[in-house]
């Protein structure tokens, strides 16, 4: 066990491991208690980039123990109130009115799915779905020749969900080039993943959790690491690659042009110059900040200023009141100058010499507005009054 231990604390330090998984019998131990106790810890993974990966099969298993549990508690329930009501003449409409309220008129079907929905999301957590990941042949295989996680003793057919998640979990490990940590008390699915180098089991949710925080931090420590090199100079180039980079690439910000005017107006962008990058943080550091890694491969993303001058052409139109048209009265261009901070990725590889190589940088798409002040026609020397205009 301490060498299974070691060999994932050692796969999720060097990025080999970037995905999580809990089995149905975790969730079973835990009672089904999705948001307090260890499950609440789950949250952690929503924006996180180490993932949080379930097979729809072990959601559609958990939500039919849900409502399995929910309709017993919801039986016992109105059998005790029709107890009650026998010594104490509770009426039928109170003892109705009494289970609306304490139920939140949500049937155990309805609430089992309430349930689960809000966890998902509230984890950010991945669904893989069967009929995308699961090649038939392999699940028919497995079932007629015995192959974990069926098992030659008892009911073959009851193993058809462990053997369609674990599949599915497989499949999509292998697609995305990664492997995946699966808690799990199951034998047949620890069998299963001992002959794969995709998936690696833990018994204990609570020591995969620890496990991943000491990954995170480690991430956090190599982007410390390469902020002190880019301080101390080790990265001469990197403003100016930045710098291109943005400008190569500045119509992948959605620029939204604002002002003031006496008339209806419509903005159309003309041009945005990128004059001056610097970093965004205060000490002038790039405060990089973990987004993914894998296997000797880290991506961390800078918040930058830009400064940049951007020219936009406004139409201008009025309102015929005669023949209720709008009529156009002119146009004109302005120019705005402004600092407008975005993000940027930055990829580093070959992390364990003493100055990671930039691989590549990538803009992140936004929205971003900008404020070209009061604009209004410009007729040049021409009087728009004029008869003849």
């Amino acid at each position: 066990m301490k060498e299974q231990y070691q060999e994932i604390r050692s796969k999720l330090l060097d990025g080999s491991i970037t995905a999580i998984s809990i089995d149905t019998c975790i969730f079973t131990r835990a009672g089904y208690q999705l948001d307090k106790g260890i499950f609440k810890q789950l949250e952690q993974f929503k924006g996180n980039s180490f993932r949080l990966v379930f097979s729809e099969v072990t959601l559609k298993e958990v939500l039919g123990h849900i409502k399995k549990h929910a309709d017993e508690e919801q039986t016992r329930l109105l059998t005790a109130l029709r107890g009650v009501a026998k010594y104490w003449t509770i009426s039928q409409e109170t003892q109705l009115k009494v289970t609306k309220e304490l139920l939140n008129e949500l049937d155990p079907k309805a609430l089992s799915k309430e349930l689960l929905t809000g966890f998902v999301k509230r984890c950010g957590a991945e669904i893989i779905e069967a009929k995308s990941t699961v090649d038939i042949t392999d699940l028919l295989k497995s079932y007629f020749e015995t192959i974990p996680p069926f098992e030659s003793s008892g009911n073959k057919k009851a193993e058809f969900p462990d053997a369609i998640t674990l599949l599915s979990l497989d499949s999509w490990a292998k697609k995305e080039g990664a492997a995946l940590l699966l808690v799990t008390r199951d034998k047949g699915c620890i069998q299963y993943c001992e002959q794969t180098q995709n998936i690696f089991t833990i018994s204990d949710l609570r020591t995969a959790l620890t496990l991943i925080q000491e990954r995170d931090s480690h991430c956090g420590k190599l982007c410390e690491s390469i902020d002190q090199l880019i301080a101390n100079g080790n990265y001469p180039n990197i403003i100016n690659a930045i710098e291109t980079e943005i400008a190569n690439d500045i119509w992948s910000i959605d620029w939204i042009p604002d002002a003031n005017a006496a008339y209806y107006f419509e903005p159309e962008m003309q041009d945005i110059e990128v004059k001056n990058v610097s970093f965004a943080s205060p000490n002038g550091l790039a405060e990089l900040q973990p987004v993914d890694f894998s296997t000797d491969k880290l991506v961390a993303q800078a918040s930058v200023n830009v400064d940049i001058k951007a020219h936009c052409d406004f139409t201008f139109s009025t309102k015929d009141w005669i023949d209720k048209d709008m009529i156009c009265i002119g146009s004109s261009e302005a120019v705005a100058e402004d600092q407008i901070e975005l993000d940027v990725l930055l990829t580093f590889v070959n992390l364990d010499s003493d100055a990671p190589e930039l691989e590549s940088i990538e803009l992140v798409p936004a929205r971003r507005d900008i404020d070209f002040g009061t604009v209004e026609p410009d007729y040049g020397d021409e009087n728009p009054y004029d008869e003849d205009y």
